[in-house]
Order: structure tokens, then C-alpha cells, then sequence
């Protein structure tokens, strides 16, 4: 008989606290480690808990590499758990097949490391060995909140490393999802005018099929299903009035079709739960160039509530409670309205840089004084240095005659100056655009201010893509009339007289989809040290063929058309 190394299982370490976004309660689990033994020799070692799962495992064939070498996250579950599951599904321990049990251990294995600092209100970024994606939250019971995995087992203790990863002990056994989208939409009558959608248009076909046997290769769905119920709301009461409402070809199939559109714009390619979506602002949908735009409104997850050109457009709220449905080929949402992608044409963006959500929530400071934000602390802002800040600012300065009176003051170069700022814009409907940057222009210490005279150049791009123009925050706008500013690639963008209030045309855009984009500033080589008073005010994305010089926009926020 071989003999066995001794092992050591050392005592607790402490109660580890972490505190759930949105919530005051306290997590709590038991955090434990070893180091000597691989995931499969933890288990067998523990037969007072593991036993039924070491059976299943053992069963499954997968042992061997369990107690190999390698990286991997299993969330186990304990033998009372087992015992419920077997209860549940009537079937015996030893009356499993091989196949069932590679089944049950390939859904509860991740090769990953993934600690419990990566359980976000969302779906796990590694996919199953079974090839479907878990997804993990947190569930507040007795005034005690645990990690709760595909809303079915609880992390009773967490973080037991092993030799070749880490197990999640949990008290319930994970089922995999067994029906399609398409499946969900079809079991649920709530969604029967959607269905009929899909089916006319042939994208019940495309989300009802797995595509791929590989989990890697495998191409997934997210649904946003309208209910009859948000259909009737908008006077569609039956799938005959949606199709005259949109089939402007008679044709559904056809994909230039308005109704194939409008389901090709329920449709997100990826897998995407609830905290995906509202972790971005916007995701790409079948429909061509069209995006749906998110966002988190308290505890409402809303689509395309937006705000153009002054006017608020109403959000389509998610129902959360029949919503983050996993299926075979995706996930499930329900949307409690109507919506449908909007003829846009294409608008003028006047972007005032110094207006965003971190400093409209400091009232003593916005538009009032002067704040340093630091690194990583604007969402819609960021650069290259982690030691440098984001200095908004505030005057009242007769010379200084920005927006609403407030710049954000951006020095660049190439030492320890900003070497490049990324802001991403507000959205822009897709279109073509001129580009104008507009800043009160500084003199630096031994720079010329006067156009073509200064020696700190920066390059503009959009979207990753550098504009046909450069500038300098150092050089003024010339003393001559609209048409001839304009015809040079300058512009008076505020009423002041001053040649410092300059703007200047940067190049045209093409902009392919209405989104929000990012715009940056990279200083080039020849900036050298820089300048240190570079005062950025606004932002211009106008139509060609629209006005480029009008309105002018006063230090009090009101705007001039002559």
C-alpha cells in the first residue's frame, strides 16, 4: 500500500467582509486554504461532505485531470445537496449514467481561478467546461446576504485552494439551462406576437439552433422580448397589425425588411445579462449600424433613455424579475415597452467638455469653483498618467469668456504632462460631421500665440482614428470675419471679441452608427515639455451641411445666432 502524504488543513483564517454594491448588508463566508492537495484529492479527502460528488466524479471518468496539474474553479456542492438534486430528478447515485455525471461536473468547472472578488451581478467571464455561462449575484436572507450561483446554489464557503485551483463549496447542485430562446419565448404566452415576429422573419431559426458543438466557437444570443401587453400599450394588438405597421416590403424574410429590422433590433450578438448591459452605454445589435443604448436608473434598467438636443426620450424598462433567463443559445429579457430603431438625421452636438456626472455632484463646486478629480474618478474620462488629475475649473474672468464659465484645465506634453486625455462623447447620430475644438488660447512660457506660431502640437482622432488636422491649445484664431475664419478652418465660437476664444475645424468624421464614441487629444513628439495653461472648453460636431459658425455660446450659458 502506498502511503499517503499526511495531510494539513489549516484552521480558519477569518470572516472575510465584502459589501455588495447598492447594499449596507455584510457578506459573509468561510475562507479557507490547503496546500497540498489537487481539487479531486480535497474532495475524496472529505467524505463527511464530499462524498457524493467524489462518486460523480469518479464516475464521470474525469478524476485524472481533476488531480492533475492545471487551473481550475469547481463549485462543489455537499452531499446533502446531491441528495436533494437525485430527489428532484428521481434518480439514484448509482443509477447516474457516465454521461450525466461528466454532465454535472463539466457545469460545475470553469478552467479559470476565479475567487469570490469575482462574482459580479452578472454572468462569469470564463464559460463552463459544459459550455454555459454561469452567472452569480447575491441573496439577502435573516438580514445575512451569500453569493448565489444561477439563482440556485448558495455559497456556503468559499475560496478553498487547492493545488490546482479553487473550489466554491455550495448547498444546492447548478442545472444547466435545457431550452433555447427561442424555446423560453415559445413557453411563455406573454410573448406570442414576438414569436410570430420571430418566426416570419426567420430569427426564431437562428436562436433556436446551437450553432457550434464548441463551447469557444459557439455564437450566442441576447433577446429583449416585447410582451403582448407592451405591444398593446403602443396599439399593436395582434402580429397582423405589427406586420402592417412595418413590413414596408410585404416581405418579412427580406432583411432590408422594416419588420426584420425591427426584431433584428431585439437581438444582441453575445451573451449579455442585466449587469452586462448596464455596465456599457450601448451594444451593437443585428440590425445594421444600430445600437441600443443602457443605462442603470436606481434599480430600473432602461434602454435608449436618452437625451437629444434638449429633449428626453422615455427609456423601455427591463423587467428584472422574468429578465437574465440563461438558455442553450443565449439569454432572455423582458421588455415591458414598445420599441423600434428611429429615423434619425443626423444633428449638431455642441459638447460642453466641462459638464458630467461626477462634477454636477458636487454643488459647491460645479459651476461654482474649482475641483482636482483624480485618476480613474470620471466615468467618460481618462489619460495616461495615473499621478495626474483632471482639473475642472471655474471663472468669473472678464479675459477668460468660456461656456457657463467653466473649462477643464488640461495641460499636455510629453513629461509629466498629459500625453493624452480620452473623453467619450455624447451620443451622435450617425452621419457626417465637421469637427471643431474650441479653448481659450494660453501663452505659454516661450511659445507665440499668434496662428502658426506656436510650437505644441496635438493630434485629435475619433474613434481610434487620427482627424486630418492638428492643433495647439497655445495658438489664437485670427482677427477676420466669419466667412474667412471659416474658409482658413477657424471659427468665433463665443460673442467675446477676444482672439483667445478660438475654435478650430479639426476634419470631417463619418460617423457609422448613433452611439457615443471616443474622441482623444495625444500630444505629439515636437510638444516636448508642453504647456501648462491649455483651457478646454467645448466640443463641436456639426452637420456639413449645417451652419458651422452659429450660435455663439456666452459665458452665461445662453446662446447667440448673429
Amino acid at each position: 500500500m502506498k502511503k499517503y502524504l499526511s495531510i494539513m488543513v489549516s484552521a480558519i483564517v477569518g470572516l472575510l467582509i465584502i459589501f455588495y454594491t447598492g447594499s449596507c448588508k455584510k457578506i459573509k463566508y468561510v475562507e479557507s486554504t490547503t496546500t497540498d492537495l489537487n481539487i479531486y484529492g480535497y474532495i475524496k479527502a472529505n467524505p463527511s461532505k464530499y462524498s457524493s460528488i467524489t462518486a460523480i466524479v469518479d464516475k464521470s471518468g474525469y478524476a485524472g485531470f481533476l488531480n492533475a496539474y492545471g487551473s481550475y474553479t469547481m463549485f462543489v456542492p455537499t452531499d446533502s445537496a446531491v441528495a436533494l438534486y437525485l430527489t428532484e430528478v428521481n434518480k439514484t447515485l448509482t443509477g447516474l449514467t457516465e454521461k450525466e455525471a461528466q454532465d454535472i461536473v463539466k457545469f460545475h468547472l470553469l478552467e479559470d481561478t476565479l475567487t469570490t472578488a469575482s462574482f459580479k451581478d452578472g454572468k462569469l467571464p470564463t464559460i463552463t467546461m459544459y459550455g454555459q455561462y454561469l452567472v452569480t449575484g447575491v441573496e439577502n436572507k435573516s438580514g445575512t446576504s451569500a453569493f448565489l450561483i444561477n439563482r440556485q446554489g448558495i455559497v456556503t464557503q468559499g475560496n478553498i485552494k487547492t493545488g490546482n485551483g479553487l473550489i466554491h463549496q455550495i448547498d444546492h447542485v447548478l442545472k444547466p439551462a435545457a431550452k433555447t430562446v427561442a424555446e423560453l419565448i415559445s413557453a411563455d404566452a406573454r410573448f406570442s406576437i414576438f414569436k410570430q415576429a420571430l418566426q416570419a422573419t426567420g430569427y426564431y431559426d437562428t436562436i433556436n439552433t446551437i450553432n457550434s458543438t464548441t463551447p469557444s466557437l459557439r455564437r450566442w444570443f441576447t433577446v429583449f422580448a416585447e410582451t403582448n401587453q407592451a405591444l398593446a400599450d403602443s396599439g399593436i394588438t395582434s402580429f397582423a397589425a405589427l406586420k402592417a405597421k412595418y413590413s414596408n416590403t410585404g416581405n418579412p424574410l427580406n432583411p432590408l425588411d422594416s419588420l426584420s429590422i425591427y426584431v433584428k433590433y431585439h437581438i444582441i450578438p453575445d451573451t449579455k445579462y442585466l449587469a452586462d448591459i448596464v455596465s456599457a452605454s450601448s451594444h451593437t445589435t443585428l440590425a445594421p449600424l444600430e445600437v441600443l443604448a443602457s443605462k442603470l436608473d436606481d434599480v430600473k434598467v432602461l434602454l435608449n433613455d436618452l437625451d437629444f438636443n434638449g429633449v428626453h426620450e422615455k427609456g423601455v424598462e427591463i423587467e428584472r424579475s422574468t429578465s437574465d433567463l440563461s438558455a442553450t443559445t443565449g439569454v432572455l429579457h423582458t421588455a415591458l415597452a414598445h420599441f423600434a430603431p428611429k429615423i434619425r438625421q443626423p444633428s449638431a452636438v455642441y459638447w460642453d467638455v466641462a459638464d458630467f456626472p461626477e462634477v454636477r455632484k458636487l454643488p459647491a463646486v460645479f459651476r461654482r469653483g474649482n475641483f482636482s478629480f483624480a485618476y480613474g474618478a470620471i466615468k467618460d474620462i481618462t489619460w495616461d498618467r495615473t499621478t495626474n488629475t483632471m482639473d475642472y475649473a471655474y471663472t468669473t474672468s472678464s479675459s477668460i469668456n468660456v461656456y457657463y464659465g467653466d473649462y477643464l484645465s488640461v495641460p499636455m506634453g510629453n513629461t509629466t504632462r498629459h500625453n493624452w486625455i480620452e473623453f467619450t462623447t455624447p451620443i451622435i447620430i450617425k452621419g457626417r460631421y465637421k469637427v471643431w475644438i474650441c479653448y481659450r488660447a494660453a501663452k505659454g512660457s516661450g511659445t507665440v500665440g499668434l496662428p502658426g506660431g506656436s510650437n505644441m502640437p496635438v493630434q485629435p482622432s475619433f474613434d481610434g482614428v487620427d482627424l486630418s488636422r492638428q492643433f495647439n491649445f497655445c495658438e489664437q484664431r485670427p482677427n477676420l470675419s466669419d466667412g474667412e475664419l471659416e474658409a482658413l478652418g477657424w471659427k468665433k465660437y463665443s460673442p467675446s471679441t477676444t482672439q483667445f476664444m478660438t475654435g478650430k475645424f479639426l476634419g470631417i468624421i463619418d460617423v457609422p452608427t448613433t452611439d457615443r464614441h471616443k474622441f482623444r487629444l495625444r500630444s505629439l513628439p515636437a510638444a516636448g515639455t508642453g504647456n501648462p495653461s491649455d483651457y478646454l472648453d467645448m466640443v463641436h460636431f456639426i452637420p456639413i451641411n449645417q451652419n458651422q459658425y452659429l450660435p455663439r455660446f456666452n459665458t452665461d450659458g445662453t446662446l447667440q445666432y448673429f
